[in-house]
């Protein structure tokens, strides 16, 4: 127990000289929560805004010509300015606006040959961009005229009722499948972005463990502890407990961010439907398997800067295609399929499966049996080559 405490002792000593390595483990990635927290907040809001500027002109008095921008603006993918009609080409002109909207005189009287508005569109505008304005425009346009047409149909319909008929009222649900679960429900960017870059930097642990690993290697003393009878999978463990212990700070540390700091900064709060129990579970395993790899590495590689540069490519390549760096459910199926092949993934899945639905055990089993037998069989490679490094040593 001794020699494990003091094993302990050292790679926190070692860790505490080397600022380069807290920034990557700690600062690095709480910096990427709160940036990708903010930068993809309108991305996964079911409001999202387009925050594009649009240009409004009335020339009808008519109170449906006041609710259709009343209702037009209640949509969130453009921003509508109000202008005059004689000066709304200038306008659109000077300030680079790429769409307005003029409400003719007579919107609101029923006439089937005069056109409602005029739609002024810049050749610059993209198909999309235009049929999404063509087709918000109609519907605002066809609610008026329903609630027109029941008013009639029913003249002692009060004020109330027909307000009551012009609210927004949701349609449909919206239901995000993958191809390896059954999630239905769709993150927030913040529970999005704590696990994925927490299990990002979990497996960037490489780089302290390739430095202690490959100098202690140079330097003899695996060879020194082998003729203390320290054996090789006692040495892995003995190096793999302090990191053990920096994975959870590392949780702990990006959960607060999470919840405090974002909110701080005008993003949404972390949010935690699951078991705390059951995140120390999933965040231990997840450990085994990032340390694991890291000391499978470390012990193929001769430098730093090869350690480095494999670990850290193939961390990319996990990242990319586990749903780290772009989330699954807006990935083609053929690259939902592909994440199988990366364990980030299936931490990654754990996480939002706590996060997101209060999952069970039962519905962690298999990420949390695949993220076990990843790392165990990275440790007994790590332990076959360290013996065989010892052994040829000698």
């Amino acid at each position: 127990m001794g020699y494990y405490w003091a094993a302990i002792q050292k790679e926190f000593l070692l860790m505490s000289r080397d600022i380069h390595t807290i920034l990557v483990l700690f600062v690095v990635p709480m910096l990427f929560i709160l940036i990708m927290s903010l930068a993809m907040r309108n991305a996964f809001s079911e409001q999202q805004s387009l925050d594009i500027k649009a240009l409004i002109a009335i020339q009808s008095t008519s109170s449906n010509s006041l609710e259709f921008e009343k209702q037009l603006k209640k949509n969130n993918s453009f921003i509508w300015q109000k202008v005059n009609y004689n000066d709304i080409k200038e306008k659109m002109a000077k300030d680079d606006v790429l769409i307005g909207i003029v409400v003719n005189k007579d919107f609101g009287v029923s006439t089937e040959q005069t056109p409602k508005v005029t739609l002024l569109i810049d050749p610059k505008i993209t198909p999309s961009l235009e049929i999404l304005l063509k087709e918000e425009v109609s519907q605002t346009i066809m609610k008026i005229e329903m609630s027109d047409t029941i008013s009639k149909l029913n003249p002692w319909m009060t004020t109330e009722e027909k307000q009551e008929l012009m609210k927004d009222k949701k349609l449909f649900n919206e239901v995000y499948v993958g191809s390896k679960s059954s999630n239905a429900k769709k993150p927030t960017s913040v529970q999005q972005s704590v696990p994925a870059w927490l299990i990002f930097s979990m497996f960037f642990i490489i780089i302290p463990i390739s430095n202690t690993f490959i100098n202690e290697r140079r330097s003899g003393t695996l060879s020194r502890l082998a003729t203390m009878n320290v054996t090789a999978s006692n040495l892995l463990i003995s190096k793999a407990l302090p990191y053990m212990i920096i994975n959870q700070i590392q949780l702990l540390l990006m959960l607060l961010v999470g919840i405090f700091i974002v909110p701080l900064c005008g993003g949404d709060r972390l949010v935690i439907n699951g078991h705390f129990g059951l995140l120390a579970i999933v965040s231990f395993v997840l450990s085994i398997a990032s340390i694991s790899y890291a000391l499978m590495i470390s012990s193929f590689v001769k430098t730093t800067e090869q350690a480095v540069s494999i670990g850290g490519f193939t961390n990319i390549i996990f990242a990319a295609i586990g749903g780290i760096m772009v989330p699954l459910f807006v990935m083609p199926q053929f690259m939902q399929d592909l994440s199988i092949l990366s364990p980030m993934s299936w931490g990654l899945d754990a996480f939002l499966g706590i996060f997101l639905y209060d999952a069970s055990f039962e519905k962690l089993f298999i990420p949390l049996v695949a993220l076990l037998l990843f790392g165990l069989s990275c440790f007994f490679v790590a332990i076959y080559k360290l013996n065989m490094q010892i052994k040829y040593q000698d």
